[in-house]
């Protein structure tokens, strides 16, 4: 009978008020647990009263916060090229992004540049290029192959000498196609270093293509007159590719 009024909850909670009033001040920088006090003086009368529970954590709202960085992460560009000749200007630089589950996909943005020839005036072009490699070969994980990148391209020549419909002082029909716009198609290959990470400072990998394209006005003058050379209606690009 003693023992259990002794293990009655008033006489406990009582215990635990005389024990704090009559114990030393126990300070912050002691770093003394509730369950060490509740060891020293009365385990179950001091658990009773000290309810420690962790701090709830709102993992939706953090992985929220994660997806929203990783998606404006892949705003940002990771590749930068520099091409010679191709179509799009005798110089064009720009920036890209790669992606998919092998990086089979690319997006380019290229600022080209035209010098001025003869009497004409020089232009800058503008070009909004997609590529796709379908596969690609490693060789020793330091170098790799792309036997294959197609691309499709849309070029326009930033200029007011150009249209995209035919201005009104031509007669009807004269100019059907656009002067300012071009589709380009090519076909291409690569050649990648990978950088090893202890030599890395930016980038991960320097590339070499080349690329044979053609547009859609070179092709329908082809299919119009048979006789103009195969030569005349292909252009040749080559470039370097710096990923980070």
């Amino acid at each position: 009978m003693i023992v259990k009024l002794l293990n009655s909850k008033p006489l406990r909670v009582i215990a635990v008020i005389l024990a704090v009033a009559g114990g030393p001040v126990v300070k912050a920088s002691d770093k003394i647990a509730c369950d060490s006090i509740a060891v020293n003086v009365i385990p179950e009368a001091v658990t009773d009263s000290c309810d420690l529970k962790e701090p709830s954590i709102n993992y939706a709202y953090y992985n929220r916060l994660k997806k929203r960085a990783e998606m404006w992460n892949r705003l940002i560009p990771n590749m930068f090229t520099l091409q010679y000749a191709g179509g799009i200007g005798m110089l064009s630089g720009g920036i890209g992004w790669d992606y998919g589950s092998s990086n089979q996909w690319e997006t380019h943005l290229l600022l080209g540049y035209l010098p001025k020839r003869y009497h004409y005036h020089h232009y800058w072009t503008f070009t909004l290029r997609e590529i796709y490699s379908p596969w690609s070969i490693d060789i020793k994980n330091r170098w790799n192959i792309t036997p294959l990148s197609i691309s499709l391209s849309v070029n326009s020549i930033l200029h007011g000498d150009f249209w995209t419909s035919q201005p009104e002082r031509y007669p009807d029909g004269y100019y059907w196609f656009s002067t300012k716009i071009r589709f380009h198609l090519g076909l291409g290959q690569r050649f990648s270093f990978n950088i090893p990470e202890e030599k890395r400072l930016l980038g991960r990998r320097i590339s070499v293509y080349y690329e044979i394209s053609t547009c859609d006005l070179y092709v329908r003058q082809k299919i119009l007159n048979s006789y103009i050379p195969l030569k005349d209606i292909i252009t040749i690009g080559i470039g370097l590719i710096y990923t980070i």
